[in-house]
């Protein structure tokens, strides 16, 4: 796979986080460290994404928990974090990132907040032994920072990914991670008493000039069933379902599940099944 299809690999290895995982409406922490939800004191989520189709031994797959700290202030509130990520790309390339978090959280007035946060860590890109080649892998830092101005139904952001720019040298070719600057808003919208949808835009811009964006809704009914869709710079299209707050052990879970289809005919990706997951309390 590496020695028949490098320029394919490099583009993969380079996308970003934002470009690997779909669901940032329901997870903002993949997208800005200064997100923060203060209706829970801990929440842990998952998500995995699969090929589905002739590609084999490609998935993608992260966790993050978040915990909110007590605070004598009743306006403030403090957050820390952990994310770690895997992308799997064949039998023999993979990169991985792992991020502590902090964010913080300070109501203005009844109506209106301003969040901030920041991580730091490391990615690693790391290729193993082929028959038509020797192995290895590097390791760089990684860090972001991050600010939401936000309302009781609507949020508006801006913050800064692979702050470090490494370059990485896992063999002889070189990866240089760009700076990226990602813009979020996002709105609810009651549709009566019995249900609402949050509407979503994102665009990250890197210092190369290239950009991406993704559009789109997710709809609560009863406040159990979740249902929506979702396009990413007119390539792919995701329709989302799910369920939230099901009791488990005194904690709500949700649950949704994500099929993506890709619009270019060449190359020809497959199309991909994504399952989130949160747990929090």
């Amino acid at each position: 796979m590496l020695l028949s299809s490098p320029r394919q690999c490099r583009a993969q290895l380079k996308a970003t986080v934002f470009e690997n995982f779909n669901q940032t409406i329901v997870n903002p922490y993949l997208i800005n460290p200064a997100a923060t939800d203060t209706s829970y004191s801990f929440k842990l989520r998952a998500d995995n994404i699969n090929e589905l189709g002739i590609i084999k031994n490609v998935s993608r797959f992260y966790i993050d928990g978040d915990k909110r700290l007590n605070s004598s202030q009743e306006n403030n509130f403090h957050f820390i974090g952990l994310q770690a990520t895997n992308t799997k790309l064949g039998d023999y390339i993979s990169s991985s990132r792992l991020k502590v978090r902090y964010s913080w959280f300070a109501r203005l007035s009844q109506k209106a907040a301003l969040s901030s946060g920041a991580s730091l860590g490391f990615v690693n890109i790391a290729f193993l032994t082929t028959q038509g080649g020797s192995g290895g892998s590097a390791t760089g830092p990684d860090g972001s920072i991050g600010i939401h101005y936000v309302r009781s139904n609507s949020y508006i952001g801006v913050a800064v990914q692979q702050l470090f720019t490494p370059v990485l040298i896992p063999v002889n070719q070189s990866f240089r991670l760009s700076r990226l600057y990602n813009f979020d808003v996002a709105k609810r919208f009651p549709l009566g008493s019995q249900a609402d949808v949050t509407t979503q835009a994102v665009l990250q811009v890197s210092d190369k000039g290239s950009y991406s964006y993704n559009f789109g809704f997710l709809g609560n009914i009863h406040d159990l069933v979740l249902i929506g869709v979702n396009n990413f710079s007119l390539r792919k299209t995701s329709v989302n379902a799910g369920i939230k707050r099901i009791s488990v052990f005194q904690a709500k879970l949700m649950l949704l599940v994500t099929y993506s289809f890709y619009h270019s005919s060449f190359p020809l990706p497959d199309n991909t099944l994504e399952i989130f997951i949160a747990l929090q309390k």
